[in-house]
């Protein structure tokens, strides 16, 4: 009877409509923007298998770290503008200084990440190569995503709807759909026009230069750098596991077709409907809001987020029907076992952002710097092993 009464109440009818005008559309647009992500690693994934495989060990860390590193740069922004500590605009010092803290921060785990990768493909002329392609395109990736960042938390504030709702999925896609293409770009470049690639990564380090010193960092600042610092270290050897078994079954990844294209897509929203959680958990945390260990209220939002997602799943496989046929030239069709076994991959993750959010606070770490960093991780880890396994079936 308490959770009939949760479906009438007025609460969770605010909530549905949260759903359908912030949340929904949001996730709905990231998914259409991994699929230009996806069909980007799509046409190159054969040229990435073969000649750049240190990218495969990267790549899954690669997107989930810089979404990471950014959606937990938008839970902080949230939770800033929510308490009355930061303006609601891009000149707010808050900005500038996080932004440069975010792209310091993303470098960590892409060196980390590199370092595996050249261990397991053992190859140093390609470990030098994929070394400065993926320096300059962390530098330019950040500083867009860093502003991306701001934008998606200040607009909705700014429209009085809960960046809670949108930011982080749009911050984790955008982090999907500029990474692949950017890293493609500059592979391509690195290629065939060196001097002017070498000259983009001069000027990246000019940027990054100059957002240093506008950059007035505090003691406080650098205590949410350490603290993340922590947390995206340990999370980028955590997330060679992701980038281990796409690159040991890119052949069968590969073979599926269906797949190459879709990975981006299940990985993002994966992770995204599990941020979507822990930055709401968070915000309730910071504001006394939460009420017991498991409630109610938490309950029906996770249900309702796993029928978003079971929608999202059969639209992801649907595109990528199209995707997949109009890049590749190759026939598929619905994956049966992906439809019906997504939703309860889904309903896990949540959880499982849920209760981090919590042991982070009780821990006594701030759950805006850990707990989205964290699940998105999880979450690829989870979403890879869960196409290798869908794979596996299919092929």
């Amino acid at each position: 009877m308490a959770v009939v009464r949760a479906w009438i109440s007025e609460e969770f009818r605010e909530f549905i409509r949260e759903v359908i005008l912030a949340s929904f559309p949001a996730l709905l647009l990231c998914l259409l923007l991994d699929f230009f992500a996806g069909a980007f690693l799509g046409k190159f994934f054969d040229k990435i298998m073969n000649e750049y495989p240190i990218i495969l060990v990267i790549l899954p860390g690669l997107m989930g770290l810089r979404g990471n590193i950014y959606g937990s740069l938008a839970s902080r922004f949230t939770t800033m503008l929510h308490l009355g500590e930061m303006t609601p605009a891009l000149k707010d010092r808050n900005v500038t200084k996080n932004v440069f803290i975010s792209i310091i921060l993303s470098l960590v785990p892409v060196l980390i990440l590199w370092s595996i990768g050249a261990i397991k493909i053992r190859s140093p002329e390609i470990a030098i190569a994929v070394l400065v392609i993926i320096i300059a395109s962390t530098v330019f990736a950040g500083i867009v995503l860093g502003y991306i960042t701001a934008l998606a938390t200040i607009i909705p504030f700014k429209r009085k709807i809960d960046p809670d709702a949108v930011a982080a999925p749009i911050v984790t896609s955008a982090a999907d759909l500029i990474t692949v293409p950017l890293l493609v770009s500059f592979m391509l470049l690195y290629e065939k026009f060196s001097a002017e690639f070498y000259a983009l990564f001069a000027a990246g380090l000019v940027l990054l230069g100059l957002l240093a010193k506008l950059s007035k960092i505090g003691k406080s600042d650098r205590r949410v750098f350490a603290e993340v610092l922590g947390v995206v270290g340990a999370l980028a050897l955590l997330s060679s596991v992701s980038g281990g078994l796409l690159e040991t079954y890119s052949g069968l990844i590969y073979a599926s077709v269906i797949f190459s294209v879709m990975y981006p897509a299940v990985l993002a929203t994966t992770g995204n409907l599990g941020s979507i959680i822990g930055t709401k958990t968070s915000t309730r945390l910071h504001l006394g809001e939460l009420e017991g260990f498991i409630n109610r209220k938490i309950l029906v939002e996770i249900l309702v987020y796993s029928a978003v997602g079971a929608l999202l799943g059969l639209l992801a496989n649907l595109i990528a029907i199209f995707v997949v046929r109009a890049t590749l030239g190759v026939d598929v069709g619905i994956v049966k076992p992906f439809i019906l076994l997504y939703p309860l991959v889904l309903f896990g993750v949540m959880w499982m952002a849920y209760f981090l959010a919590i042991i982070f606070d009780r821990t006594g770490l701030d759950p805006d710097n850990a707990t989205v960093p964290t699940i998105t991780t999880i979450a690829d880890i989870i979403s890879t092993l869960f196409i290798v396994a869908v794979a596996h079936m299919i092929v």
